[in-house]
């Protein structure tokens, strides 16, 4: 096995493994579920979506062996800033380069898409609205969100034990 496919076999370990939290929090939320996803349980998914930068066009850095460590210069972006009230779920986050991200800073996105250049503007109006399932002028700010950090512990059960838990999602919408 050389060293290449040890790593893209190491990738797609990590990349099955989040698959399998996505089924679950899917058990727990209901269609829902990508509201209550934590963005720091989904690195790899979230980096799997696009490997250059959707705000400028620069190649995103990873860890070479797929390990779980920092991702060097990439940086994940909540598109609506916590500070704004924006979620903190894989529906908010894509990954950037840092000079992007310390740049938009707090800004809302609609603010933000005015700095970008027109093609790069229409990248990430487009990535926004396919994971938010509309336009951003559509984000209504609200009170500072909570940086959710700490995995959630309903994870650590397996399928069947979630379904038994979990007959029916706990929620009936996004977060309020």
């Amino acid at each position: 096995m050389t060293a290449a496919t040890g790593r893209t076999a190491a990738l797609e370990a990590l990349l099955q493994a989040e698959q399998g939290k996505a089924r679950k929090l899917e058990i727990i939320f209901g269609v829902w579920w990508r509201h209550y996803a934590v963005p720091y349980e989904f690195r790899w998914t979230l980096f799997a979506e696009r490997q250059h930068c959707p705000y400028c066009g620069a190649l995103l850095e990873s860890p070479a062996d797929g390990s779980d460590t920092a991702f060097g210069d990439t940086h994940l972006d909540h598109m609506d800033a916590l500070s704004l009230g924006g979620e903190d779920s894989i529906r908010n986050t894509v990954y950037v380069c840092a000079p992007c991200n310390m740049a938009k800073g707090r800004r809302s996105f609609v603010d933000w898409l005015r700095q970008l250049s027109p093609e790069h503007s229409a990248l990430a109006r487009k990535i926004y609205i396919d994971k938010h399932g509309h336009p951003p002028e559509e984000f209504t700010r609200s009170a500072k969100s909570q940086r959710l950090t700490l995995p959630r512990i309903e994870l650590q059960y397996n399928e069947a034990v979630l379904r038994h838990l979990f007959p029916k999602p706990i929620v009936d919408g996004p977060p309020g």
